[in-house]
C-alpha cells in the first residue's frame, strides 16, 4: 500500500519543495541504509525520507545532526500517516527534529515557522497552500500531530535492523557486522 501511495505522490502536480519532499535521484549518505527508496529530502544538510525494503514505516535520515543510532529514525508507520504529519507541521521538516526536541521547544518551532515572513514570501505561501490541499485531497488526509506518536514510534524503534554500506561503518571508524551465515 505505501508504495501505491508513493507512486500517486509522486504523481501529484504540486511543488513538492514547499513541502520539504524535494524529489529526485536519491543521493545516498554514508548513513542511508542499503535498498533505501527516497520519499523526498528537505533540501538542507542532507537530510531526506526515505522507505526501506519489506518495511511500510517511512523513515528520516539525518547525516548532520545524527548519531550511532539516531541517523536513521521512523517518523510514520506508514506514508499516510507521515504526509498527515507533513500537513500538520506544513512541511517535512519539523518532522525530522522531532528526535532531539521536547514539546515545547517543537511548538516553538512551528509558531515560528508559521510567524515566517520575508519579501515575496505570498508566492511561496501560495505554492505550499496548493501543495497541501492536493495531498490532502488526494489521499484524504487530516491534519494529524506528529509530537507524540513519532516520539513514540522512535522510542520503540530497534536500529539494529538496519543495514549500511561499508561506508557507514568506515567513516564512524566502526566494525561491519558480520555477514549472515558468518556469525
Amino acid at each position: 500500500m505505501t508504495r501505491d501511495d508513493l507512486a500517486c505522490l509522486r504523481a501529484l502536480p504540486i511543488e513538492f519543495s514547499a513541502l520539504g519532499l524535494e524529489q529526485g535521484e536519491l543521493m545516498p549518505y554514508f548513513c542511508t541504509p542499503v535498498g533505501a527508496e527516497p520519499v523526498g529530502a528537505i533540501g538542507c544538510d542532507g537530510v531526506h525520507f526515505v522507505l526501506l525494503p519489506g518495511d511500510e514505516r517511512v523513515y528520516c535520515v539525518d547525516p548532520s545532526m545524527g548519531e550511532i543510532g539516531t541517523f536513521v529514525l521512523p517518523v510514520g508507520e506508514d506514508l499516510r500517516q507521515f504526509l498527515s504529519f507533513v500537513l500538520y507541521c506544513r512541511d517535512a521538516n519539523p518532522i525530522s527534529q522531532i528526535w532531539w526536541m521536547t514539546g515545547e521547544r517543537f511548538r516553538d518551532l512551528l509558531r515560528e515557522d508559521a510567524a515566517a515572513s520575508w519579501p515575496g514570501c505570498e508566492a511561496f505561501f501560495a505554492k505550499k497552500d496548493a501543495a497541501l490541499s492536493a495531498v490532502a485531497a488526494a489521499f484524504g488526509l487530516a491534519p494529524e500531530d506528529p509530537f507524540e506518536k513519532v516520539k513514540a514510534l522512535q522510542a520503540a524503534f530497534d536500529p539494529s535492523v538496519l543495514r549500511f554500506s561499508g561506508e557507514y561503518y568506515d567513516v564512524l571508524g566502526l566494525e561491519p557486522p558480520p555477514e549472515p551465515g558468518q556469525e
